[in-house]
């Protein structure tokens, strides 16, 4: 079922918004399930991954069809209330005409942002030259442009150093010249140092400037925003990490018939999760009968004191409220962290 209009505007807007300031991550689920979740520890938006996307397919990255990365843009969109930006690929066209009309069915998807990437897709030229880039982005910027103050951003992205091109000039040239061209974010994967994510900042300000951290590179969120990063992502590390957990135990089965399920999710805890995910919102009688603890701003965790509480329920964040007293005291968790007090029974919730 497709999202409205109006929320759709709402979407764009609480993204927009989300780039102007301070640094947010903008996690990368690959289907309905992960994309449920990420909301429910509370991110404010999310992404697509085209290799999640194709894996989960049984594809590898980059063989998916349009229609198939139009489909996956519409389940993820429609799994959460968030915004979602579009990994499109470089527009699976060839002409402007084509890049147009391809541009507006990524838009119907309900996207917040679309990504455009310079990517070619032959082996010998993976990358197009600036101008003719430049001029591909200008297309996807009028397109955008045609539907009014509430389109999705757009994001130019900057392939070379995924194409075995590791020029850092090159890579601030070709994003100055997205920015030139109407991109409202610009994007250059495979740039991890402290010193090239800093250049890129500083050349493309004060356009907001987003950083995939697909491995350990050491870097903290802390560490990223203090370099003026606007948003971070993840792009297929989630996926490849759950992937990861699901390949050592299944060999362990048929390699050396042991069953080594390491650190496996806890089923009771899942069933909770979609059990009121799809629920909410909602408002909820509860007892705490257990540790349930929450945190102000950055300080130290703090237990909910035992006994009765109100639970308003949100796809992203769960607020309690209990009287100490004469007075009403409210404290808010992430829902998924609600969902996992419920499963292992320190909040009761009351019919």
């Amino acid at each position: 079922m497709s999202i409205s209009k109006a929320e759709q505007s709402k979407r764009r807007r609480e993204f927009r918004e989300l780039h102007r300031s301070g640094c947010f991550v903008m996690p990368n689920p690959w289907d309905r399930g992960s994309a449920r979740y990420l909301e429910g520890l509370g991110f404010k938006a999310l992404g697509t991954s085209s290799g999640g996307a194709a894996w989960s397919r049984a594809y590898p990255e980059g063989d998916l069809s349009m229609d198939d990365v139009l489909a996956h843009a519409r389940e993820i969109v429609e799994a959460t209330s968030l915004p979602v930006s579009v990994s499109f690929e470089s527009g699976f066209a060839e002409s402007s005409e084509e890049l147009a009309r391809h541009t507006l069915a990524a838009a119907n998807t309900g996207a917040a942002g679309i990504g455009i990437e310079d990517g070619t897709g032959v082996t010998s030229n993976p990358v197009w030259d600036i101008d003719t880039a430049s001029a591909r982005l200008r297309v996807v910027r009028a397109t955008l442009d045609a539907l009014g103050p509430d389109a999705p951003l757009l994001v130019g992205r900057a392939e070379n150093f995924w194409a075995g091109r590791p020029d850092l000039a090159d890579t601030i040239k070709r994003l100055q010249a997205y920015a030139a061209a109407g991109a409202d974010v610009l994007y250059a994967p495979g740039v991890t140092s402290r010193e090239g994510i800093s250049a890129i900042v500083q050349a493309v300000h004060p356009k907001p400037v987003n950083v995939l951290v697909s491995s350990d590179t050491g870097h903290t969120v802390k560490d990223i925003a203090a370099l003026g990063v606007r948003r971070i992502s993840v792009g297929g590390a989630l996926a490849r990490s759950a992937w990861g957990g699901f390949m050592r135990a299944a060999r362990s089965i048929a390699e050396q018939g042991q069953f080594d399920f390491d650190h496996p999710a806890i089923g009771k805890e899942l069933d909770s999760f979609f059990t009121y995910s799809l629920r909410a919102p909602a408002e909820l009688s509860a007892t705490i009968a257990g540790r349930v603890e929450y945190r102000m701003g950055e300080g130290p965790l703090v237990e909910i004191p035992l006994g009765p509480a109100e639970v308003i329920l949100s796809a992203g964040d769960v607020v309690f409220a209990w009287t100490e007293g004469s007075w009403r005291q409210e404290a808010a968790i992430p829902f998924a962290n609600f969902c996992r007090y419920v499963a292992d029974g320190a909040i009761v919730l009351r019919s």
